[in-house]
């Protein structure tokens, strides 16, 4: 899935997905300037808790969302991770 922001003239994008080689959750952040963060985590709690933190944070630095999330067709466990 992917959140789009917008800062003025700026945007950044938030993607999510699962790795289902490394069985990790992914979390993608891609900066105005190109630069792209990604995170890693082993459970989906890890996964959850700092999805919450990276919205405080992105309100806290004045992004909005801007549209709907976009769903994508990859990026989904092929089978429910374990805890």
């Amino acid at each position: 899935m992917v959140w789009f922001y917008k800062r003025g003239q700026v945007s950044l994008s938030l993607e999510t997905r699962y790795d289902n080689e490394t069985e990790e959750y992914v979390a993608i952040v891609v900066r105005p300037d190109g630069r792209q963060e990604t995170e890693r985590f082993l459970t989906r709690e890890a996964f959850r808790e700092r999805l919450q933190a990276l919205e405080q944070q992105l309100q806290h630095e004045h992004w909005v969302p801007d549209g709907p999330v976009h769903v994508l067709p990859d990026g989904w466990p092929h089978k429910p991770p374990l805890m």
